[in-house]
């Protein structure tokens, strides 16, 4: 799927039935079992919009409407219309038409026209069945899926959130259908997990066939025709600055709505060629949503792994007597060079790969260094892509292990490598680990991960080092992946604060176990009450019938809080029959920090602000408690948070190494693989060589990110740059969720010049300053150069 956003994704596609189906219309569902809650049958004379919305143009945009990725995330080529001639019912069948044939918008002119339809706004469910009836079209860059999205994005942005594809196809493999679930963080950390499931000898996509999705509480089950080919009950959602990821099943526990499109080009199925018919016609029967008659959806039983060790099957590459998975740690046998795409890896020892490609050429020698034989990668030209240049080896990872990466490195000159483990083609170079992103320096230091492998048994995984971007040389040694016993989890252990700022975990109660009540405890004392948080509600309930006795308490330890800092202490609550609780910090040894403060509370949920000052000395492991009392009734609570407040220092120069004095260091690149281009510190500037710029703004990027800005803070944003030819490109100014508080065009010439802009901060917010050189509005440039110097980013 798409490389660059949170936004990307499946596409859509549409079904129909061909003329020889009886006009009783048939479903696959059980009807024993589902009943019908909503359905398009397509028997109008034309679209209903009650129940489907347009999305059209080409371009993903921003909430208020600035461009942000051409090609919807996913290089496709058509320009979605809301037009008859892409979109019609006839003869009972919803059709989806693709068109050969020019469209332009504000941001460029398209090749080929489509239809996308959305029921976003009009329909929307958690569980069922979901099933369409589809014949769909064949032919080199035709795309067509029936997926689903999130009606809010509760859990970030792609692809935190979720994304269920029931049904994605090749045109050009017409003998499969693809079924996919999207989960895990907002990209690039995102995850995905599917099958392919294949049509008999004879038939396929251009037939009609019925695809469908089970959808219960932790399970989603893939069908076509009926036949069950795949089962899915193992994903998690986690959002940046939460404690831990979102209680189970989460993502896929909120309401999705439906999709279907027929793109065309992007990265799923590449581009059209001379074969490809147009026009190409989807043709839909029927959209139907079952719920279960009974209503009894299975319980969620949250996937859980055993430390215990995973056993590899026979064939495997079994670990070594010290337990590393990685074979000739001191680099004894020959390091097997690949510079052809059509050949093999070496499926036992380690690969040095350069493909043409993406524009890698270097060598690889080995070499003595710090008492051990380091793999000493050198780069003549650094290609395209982090994966122009790699260091790979094939290990066997067994599905529940938890497995450990270790490194020791260094670089020529101080830069960025990136390091996963995944699968390779036959598993669509699934990402088993977080991509990380580890800095090195010209001194050797030891560098680790650690990841989960929830995928299935993969006996020839891929560890890859992915060096390219720079011509910087990278020495690598001391390679170890192997089992590891996951880290014993203390609910109580001191916590440091969160990324957003708030010292409560799982203040939300969303978040952990799927008790939702991680990081809490809560006593009910004699009153026998009970302390729940409800799955849908997600808010702490106390509820007890005793009037007598010692009080129920809800508390949290290991909260952090310094000497002498200013704090406020802030929290929604409410209550039934019961007229407040009581609320307060204290230390380990009973010390109040926060003496126990009476809070009087109403049926309705306000919201209650304490300030205070941590007057005694340091305390990591400080409680916060809350005394709900012993009446009768209930107490309800919600989104705690005690954030400090102190008046902070505010950086005047939040951006480093503005003047390229220590190469690259604080910086990052990123060139995407329709690109060409290396990044490189050139005479204390950057330099930006690029042969070919893309297809969109971002496939040639240079950023720095981490730059902490501060509400009602005004900012100068100030550069040189400069291009052999004379061109534009973008300049941004944007959080992890790519909203831009800076969004300019600026056009260089082959003489310096000084670029300034302000920004005024609506917000505090952790950014990043990018520059993205891809390609602009226009015909390709051509090879060139740009060069950036003296960028600053400093409080006006």
């Amino acid at each position: 799927m798409k490389k660059w956003v949170a936004l990307a994704l499946g596409t859509g596609l549409a079904l129909s039935l061909p003329q020889e189906v009886p006009a009783e219309k048939s479903s696959k569902a059980d009807d024993a079992k589902w009943k019908l809650v909503w359905s398009d049958e397509f028997s109008k004379s034309e679209i209903d919009h009650s129940k489907w919305n347009f999305e059209t143009g080409n371009w993903i945009v921003d909430k208020d409407g600035n461009p942000v990725a051409a090609g919807w995330g996913n290089n496709e080529k058509q320009f979605y219309t809301d037009k008859n001639e892409n979109a019609f019912v006839k003869d009972g069948k919803l059709v989806i038409r693709a068109k050969k044939e020019q469209a332009s918008d504000q941001f460029g002119t398209y090749d080929y026209t489509s239809a996308k339809l959305t029921t976003k706004g009009t329909f929307s469910k958690t569980y069922g069945r979901y099933e369409m009836r589809a014949k769909l079209p064949t032919g080199k860059g035709l795309w067509p899926a029936f997926w689903m999205l999130p009606e809010e994005d509760r859990y970030g942005g792609w692809a935190a959130s979720g994304e269920i594809d029931i049904m994605e196809s090749w045109g050009s493999q017409p003998d499969k259908v693809a079924g996919t679930i999207h989960y895990g963080e907002t990209w690039p950390n995102n995850k995905y997990t599917g099958k392919d499931y294949h049509f008999a000898e004879g038939d396929g996509i251009d037939k009609w066939h019925t695809y469908a999705v089970e959808w219960e509480p932790g399970e989603i089950r893939w069908y076509v025709d009926g036949q069950l080919y795949q089962t899915q009950n193992d994903w998690y959602a986690k959002e940046a600055n939460k404690a831990s990821k979102y209680s189970y099943p989460a993502p896929f526990d909120q309401d999705f709505y439906l999709i279907m499109n027929l793109a065309v080009g992007g990265w799923f199925d590449g581009d059209v060629d001379e074969t490809t018919p147009f026009p190409a016609e989807m043709e839909v029967d029927y959209v139907r949503v079952f719920d279960l008659k009974n209503g009894k959806y299975r319980d969620a039983v949250e996937p859980t792994y055993s430390d215990e060790e995973v056993v590899l099957p026979e064939g495997a590459k079994q670990p070594l007597e010290d337990g590393n998975l990685v074979y000739d740690e001191d680099y004894i046998e020959p390091i097997t060079t690949v510079t052809n795409g059509a050949q093999a890896l070496n499926p036992t020892y380690w690969n040095y790969v350069a493909l043409p490609d993406f524009g890698g050429v270097g060598s690889i020698d080995v070499i003595d260094l710090a008492g051990s034989r380091f793999a000493d990668i050198s780069i003549d030209q650094a290609g395209s892509q982090p994966y122009s240049h790699q260091l790979i080896q094939n290990v066997s990872l067994g599905q529940g292990g938890h497995y450990k990466v270790t490194f020791d490195a260094k670089a020529d000159a101080a830069r960025s490598i990136a390091v996963k483990v995944g699968g390779g083609p036959d598993r669509g170079y699934a990402k088993y680990s977080d991509e990380g992103s580890f800095d090195l320096t010209t001194d050797v230091q030891t560098y680790s991960m650690t990841f989960d492998m929830t995928e299935e048994t993969d006996l020839a995984a891929r560890l890859e080092f992915n060096v390219g971007l720079s011509t910087s040389g990278v020495q690598i040694g001391n390679v170890r992946v192997e089992q590891t016993p996951r880290e014993a989890f203390n609910p109580n252990a001191t916590k440091p604060m969160l990324g957003d700022g708030n010292h409560v975990y799982n203040g939300t109660f969303d978040q952990g176990a799927m008790d939702r009540m991680t990081y809490w405890t809560f006593d009910p004392g004699v009153t026998k009450g009970t302390g729940t948080v409800d799955p849908v509600e997600r808010l702490f309930r106390f509820e007890t019938n005793k009037k007598k006795g010692a009080p129920a308490t809800l508390v949290q330890q290991g909260i952090q809080l310094q000497e002498g800092h200013e704090y406020v202490l802030r929290f929604k609550a409410r209550a039934e029959r019961v007229d407040g609780l009581q609320v307060g910090l204290n230390g380990s040894d009973g010390d109040a920090y926060l003496p126990l403060e009476r809070i009087a509370l109403s049926k309705a949920f306000d919201t209650y602000e304490i300030p205070f000052t941590m007057e005694a000395g340091t305390d990591l492991m400080s409680q916060l408690q809350f005394i709900l009392g012993s009446e009768k009734g209930a107490i309800e609570i919600d989104d705690v948070e005690l954030r400090d407040v102190t008046p902070v220092y505010i950086d005047p120069s939040p951006l480093k190494n503005g003047a390229f004095t220590e190469g690259l260091t604080n910086w990052g690149s990123y060139v995407h693989f329709d690109a060409q281009a290396a990044v490189e510190a050139v005479n204390e500037a950057a330099r930006i060589s690029i042969t070919q710029e893309g297809n969109e703004a971002w496939s040639v990027l240079m950023e720095q990110g981490g730059l902490e800005l501060q509400q009602d803070q005004t900012y100068i944003v100030q550069f040189d740059a400069s291009s052999t030819v004379a061109r534009s490109f973008e300049v941004t100014l944007e959080n992890a969720g790519y909203y831009r508080y800076l969004s300019e065009v600026v056009s260089v010439t082959p003489e310096t010049n000084t670029y300034t802009f302000e920004v005024t901060m609506p917000v505090t917010d952790v950014t990043g300053l990018k520059f993205l050189m891809g390609r602009t509005e226009g015909s390709p440039l051509g090879a060139h150069d740009i060069t950036i110097d003296n960028v600053s980013v400093t409080l006006k």
